[in-house]
């Protein structure tokens, strides 16, 4: 038999906050949600108005927010540089972003940290992740026909442009791949 789940308190939230954020680095409406799950599963069970509760949950996340617990625009930054370096390019890391309900500025600004560089972050991020899956130049034998449309196809639902996958895809060496890229800028 599952546990009953406490009733909210000041002082539970405060634990359960810490407790998240030892383990997690997360954004300010991700674990707002987190929260409210808790909230309406604990009124539910105690049959009680979670309106209270509720707000009890924002006094939280805005105390956390003020001694610097929570700050969305170094999470989304840090998030972004964590996934592109796996490789995910800019429309999935977008996304990723969104999910975790951070506003659009914010995002906005994690991608744009990204190419602060010069380079295009998601030319980078799509050799990253060519490199790591072994496609394109890195792959380990010849490429037929049915074996370029397969690495298009992955390269495709990872997120990148067709031209970027394109280029990848039909470069002859990592060499030809820096030499094309050099080229083109």
């Amino acid at each position: 038999m599952p546990k009953a789940p406490r009733r909210i308190s000041a002082p539970y939230l405060a634990r359960v906050t810490a407790h998240y954020l030892e383990r997690y680095a997360t954004s300010k409406a991700h674990l707002r949600r987190l929260l409210l799950r808790r909230v309406h599963r604990s009124a539910r069970h105690h049959e009680a108005d979670p309106e209270p509760w509720i707000e009890l949950v924002d006094e939280e996340l805005d105390r956390l927010e003020r001694l610097g617990f929570l700050n969305d625009d170094a999470y989304a930054a840090d998030r972004a540089r964590a996934l592109h370096r796996r490789g995910a390019g800019v429309r999935k890391i977008q996304m990723a972003l969104r999910e975790k309900g951070l506003a659009s500025e914010v995002i906005e600004d994690a991608i744009a940290q990204l190419g602060e560089g010069g380079e295009d972050p998601d030319w980078v991020a799509a050799c990253t992740f060519a490199r790591k899956r072994r496609l394109g130049p890195w792959r380990r034998e010849d490429a037929d026909d049915d074996r370029r449309r397969k690495e298009l196809g992955r390269l495709a639902r990872a997120g990148f442009s067709f031209d970027v996958a394109r280029r990848i895809v039909d470069a002859e060496s990592e060499e030809a791949l820096l030499e094309a890229d050099r080229e083109r800028d």
